[in-house]
């Protein structure tokens, strides 16, 4: 549930940030990676961000804790996440 929060919030900043559509539609390439794509697939959609090494690692522990939790909780985060991004914070009108 913690890691939820996190995400709702980082996803959330995001949105509200003065970021363009297209950060939002790359965060959720990333998030559905993460619930979904392998270790290797997640790392090459994080990469183009630059993550430091500290960011690389943590990325990959977190991948590596979301791997182990069953399907129907990250099908309902990604479906969380998809309705944080499609919701009017985070509109750029």
């Amino acid at each position: 549930m913690k890691l939820a929060v996190m995400l709702a919030l980082v996803t959330l900043a995001l949105c509200s940030s003065s970021a363009s559509a297209t950060v939002c539609r790359s965060f959720l390439r990333v998030i559905e990676l993460l619930f979904k794509g392998t270790l290797s697939s997640f790392e090459d959609a994080v990469s183009p961000f630059n993550p430091d090494l500290d960011m690389i690692d943590a990325s990959i522990q977190m991948k590596k804790s979301v791997d182990k939790l069953p399907q129907n909780a990250k099908d309902s985060l990604m479906r969380l996440t998809e309705r944080i991004v499609r919701s009017p914070q985070c509109s750029y009108d």
